[in-house]
């Protein structure tokens, strides 16, 4: 939803709603934008499976969930500007990079060498369908509490993801120094 926020802050409220294509500015701001948003998810992957292996899985989730977070209160909070929107976005596609690489890992370090192809072809089945969801669904959050409102939301689900991984961890270190 992030070039339609963008394409209405630069060119005004109803833009886009009126039949007419973006400006030359506004489409220069979404690529520019959303080409640094892509750069976070990809091209420190190699970084973020480093991170992996030396923080733990589990921490590098935890990691990435709090850029997550980070993330859509920048973009949310500095909604109102272009930059702070461009941040949000790099942030966010840090976290998604962070968070994948290191749930692919330990998803396949969960099952046995026989079945990593299917588990690992299904998550990333169910991922593309939670994204298809996410983005249907963030058009009527979108429409309906505004661009702070769909940032704040997907705090909250962030917050409560990252919740239930700290108390996951905590749960397994007790049981480890029980042991």
């Amino acid at each position: 939803m992030t070039p339609l926020h963008l394409q209405e802050l630069v060119e005004g409220p109803g833009a886009g709603h009126t039949g007419h294509t973006a400006s030359g500015e506004v489409l220069v701001i979404i690529g520019f934008t959303i080409s640094l948003h892509i750069a976070g998810m990809f091209a420190l992957s190699p970084v973020m499976g480093w991170l992996t292996d030396k923080a733990g899985r589990a921490q590098t989730i935890m990691i990435g969930f709090t850029l997550l977070i980070t993330a859509v209160a920048v973009a949310g909070f500095g909604g109102s500007s272009t930059g702070a929107v461009a941040v949000g976005l790099v942030l966010l596609g840090l976290g998604w990079s962070a968070v994948t690489v290191s749930g692919s890992t330990l998803l396949a370090e969960s099952v046995g060498q026989e079945s990593r192809v299917v588990v690992q072809g299904v998550s990333d089945m169910l991922m593309g369908a939670a994204g298809a969801v996410g983005g249907a669904v963030s058009g009527l959050v979108l429409s309906w509490a505004g661009y702070l409102g769909l940032n704040l939301l997907g705090g909250v689900v962030g917050a409560t993801v990252l919740a239930g991984a700290f108390r996951t961890v905590r749960a397994r270190r007790r049981q480890s120094a029980a042991a």
